[in-house]
């Protein structure tokens, strides 16, 4: 398959082109800005130019591809609620490029909107009432309305709060250096509160085999260590 991802660059985005690559499919890596474009080349696929906000070159690459991995995110948590209309006008778009076709169409999404209290699993429903963060749960639906409307094998990868791995930067390593600065490794309460996670390649392994096998309309979480 030739794949279209959003997001190439990135922390699961890089590992995805070179579990793909690896696997003998070829990709095409969203790109808007020249470092951008060499990381997706380093990882082995060729750079297409634009961003989140050019729906045309978004256009172009999906109708140039057999599926897409949209992972691209703007993670401004200032105005939430234009991120994730951004986010869902860049789903629209290429959706629209895959109309009809049946081909694949991935998107990332997160387990945090989830209800609290109660065991998550690929069949919960998002919290609907959490504003602006519910909001990102809209584009998990847009996506399961393409498929039954568009004819498009669209599927929703709810990611753990935690994706770790060389070269992360996010909660795990700050909270490591918090650790290392104090001296002792804290908790809440009597330490039964856990995020779920995974490693960064295992989420890649996931997305190649949901390209290549998954369903329409489905919902899947890459979680090695249940939370």
């Amino acid at each position: 398959m030739r794949v279209f991802i959003t997001g190439a660059a990135g922390f699961i985005g890089r590992p995805t082109v070179e579990e793909l690559v690896k696997h003998g499919h070829q990709v095409l890596g969203l790109a808007r800005s020249d470092a951008n474009a060499e990381a997706i080349i380093k990882a082995g696929g060729e750079p297409h130019r634009g961003d989140l906000k050019d729906l045309e070159s978004l256009k172009r690459g999906a109708a140039a591809s057999d599926g897409v991995v949209h992972l691209a995110f703007i993670h401004d948590f200032q105005d939430f609620g234009t991120s994730c209309a951004t986010d869902r006008a860049a789903i629209e778009a290429m959706g629209e490029a895959l109309a009809g076709t049946g081909k694949p169409l991935l998107i990332s999404s997160g387990t945090l909107g989830l209800p609290k209290g109660e065991l998550g699993t690929e069949d919960s429903e998002q919290e609907r009432d959490n504003p602006p963060f519910s909001d990102r749960g809209l584009s998990s639906d847009l996506v399961y309305k393409l498929s039954k409307e568009k004819g498009i094998r669209g599927q929703v990868i709810r990611f753990p709060p935690t994706v770790h791995g060389v070269g992360d930067w996010g909660f795990v390593p700050h909270l490591a250096n918090i650790f290392r600065e104090h001296g002792t490794a804290m908790y809440v309460g009597d330490g039964s509160a856990r995020w779920p996670a995974t490693h960064r390649n295992d989420a890649a392994v996931l997305i190649r085999l949901a390209l290549e096998k998954g369903g329409a309309g489905v919902t899947y979480h890459p979680i090695a260590e249940e939370g």
